[in-house]
């Protein structure tokens, strides 16, 4: 069992972000359960499940499938105030010299 004073990794929690956000919109469209909720997006189940509890992570095509299959719902509308973690961010130094 996890310890909730465990610190996440920046990955973790940005996953945890993103699940939660789901949890959020998924309710505020009244679907009180994810299962209904993905079966009617055409989301797998499952799956979906687990990206909302933060524990799978999200291919890019995957995620925007779902930010779009809620109710007026962007993807910059999503991730807004979202700090994402500097390890995604940073720009490798072998690649920069390759633009």
């Amino acid at each position: 069992m996890e310890n909730q004073d465990e610190k996440l990794t920046p990955k973790a929690e940005l996953l945890k972000f993103i699940g939660d956000r789901m949890v959020f919109l998924r309710k505020l469209e009244g679907y009180t359960n994810h299962d209904v909720f993905a079966y009617d997006k055409g989301i797998n189940r499952s799956q979906y499940g687990k990206y909302e509890k933060g524990k799978s992570d999200l291919q890019i095509s995957t995620l925007i499938r779902i930010i779009y299959s809620y109710n007026d719902m962007t993807i910059e509308k999503f991730f807004e105030g979202v700090d994402i973690p500097e390890e995604f961010t940073k720009r490798n130094s072998t690649t920069e010299g390759t633009k």
